[in-house]
């Protein structure tokens, strides 16, 4: 195997690995901001508007941009 090929595939390795990581760590932030949310509504009693954020996804993000839970992207 070549010098260049070699570092290609190192290359590709590393890119796969940092999408991994940064996969897992979208994932937890997503669940993070979801149990904070369940638990800001609960504590408030807003029982109705946790059942409908399950289901309503603009809701859902109204939500968390209320409780200032929104990712800054």
């Amino acid at each position: 195997m070549m010098l260049e090929e070699m570092l290609k595939d190192e290359r590709e390795a590393g890119r796969d690995e940092g999408l991994k990581i940064g996969r897992l760590e979208g994932e937890k932030r997503g669940e993070e901001q979801s149990l904070a949310l369940v638990n800001a509504l609960m504590s408030q009693g807003r029982y109705e508007d946790l059942k409908r954020c399950l289901e309503d996804e603009v809701f859902r993000k109204e939500l968390m941009k209320e409780f200032g839970l929104k990712s800054k992207e």
